[in-house]
């Protein structure tokens, strides 16, 4: 049993005596009073009020947090079987494209892209074989992000809710902040860059930029945690996503299985092929 558990048990069972001590007390004051003081004898005191209020404040924080992390993982949930379907249609597309996957360039072309970001074209391609734009973001995420609209960056292309890692050039990148390395998978199969189906396609938002001045963590302990001017909250301040409190992230990879990792197990890698330490870093 957790010790803070055994105290708030020990606390309940203190306050439970001083009610009953406080009732045994009531009992036989009432034989001792007059007729006329009959009906104020039998009112509650203010003492055993104050005791049942307290009882039931330390029950609601005791079940209070049972019932925040159910609705977190039911967000994990649901985010989970959205990144199932942007991988099905991601699919879908190698299958009717000689197994090449979408390509990740931005609008400004192949040697300034983003793993938050996928052109407008590569972006119909992927909602028209998913049948909604939905897919396109963690559910957890509030606007500019789950918009039909979607969020566009003028000249760069669309933000996604989610980090795209198919189709990329030039990867590995090289590593950043004393992070690891990533190669960028290509095709659905016969790969000649990366053709291990355990490699990641597709993984939680959970991204910072310090240049952009911008933190995201898509399941924190009571929900998703955006920081940013675009936003409408403060700038983080360089803060990664596990600083402002992310808990982990759903990751997809090639094989189309996905699977929640705990941020504390997350390695820090390159988002973004150019801008270095101010352009996009993110963790899976």
């Amino acid at each position: 049993m957790y010790p803070g558990l055994f105290l708030i048990l020990i606390l309940i069972l203190i306050l439970i005596l001083i009610s009953a001590e406080g009732l045994r007390v009531r009992l036989r004051l009432r034989f001792r009073v007059e007729t006329a003081n009959r009906r104020h004898a039998d009112s509650f005191t203010l003492v055993e009020l104050l005791v049942v209020i307290a009882i039931v404040a330390i029950l609601v924080s005791l079940l209070l947090p049972a019932l925040v992390g159910a609705k977190e993982r039911a967000r994990r949930t649901s985010c989970r079987n959205n990144e199932h379907q942007f991988l099905l249609a991601v699919h879908m597309y190698a299958e009717d494209n000689v197994q090449w996957l979408p390509s990740g360039a931005s609008q400004n072309g192949p040697l300034d892209d983003s793993i938050a970001v996928l052109s407008t074209n590569v972006r119909n391609r992927v909602i028209e074989y998913a049948g909604t734009f939905l897919v396109m973001g963690c559910p957890s995420l509030g606007a500019p992000f789950n918009t039909q609209a979607g969020w566009y960056d003028q000249g760069y292309g669309y933000v996604l809710g989610y980090n795209y890692l198919g189709g990329h050039t030039n990867t590995p990148w090289p590593a950043i902040l004393g992070g690891g390395t990533w190669l960028s998978p290509q095709k659905l199969t016969g790969d000649p860059v990366n053709s291990d189906p355990m490699a990641v396609l597709f993984t939680d938002m959970n991204n910072w930029s310090p240049g952009y001045g911008a933190a995201v963590a898509p399941h924190g302990k009571s929900g998703p945690i955006m920081l940013g001017y675009d936003f409408g909250t403060p700038d983080p301040q360089g803060r990664s996503s596990l600083d402002i409190g992310g808990m982990g992230g759903n990751i997809g990879l090639l094989d189309g299985s996905v699977s929640w990792k705990p941020i504390k197990r997350m390695q820090i890698y390159r988002g973004s092929q150019m801008y270095e330490t101010d352009g996009c870093i993110s963790m899976w």
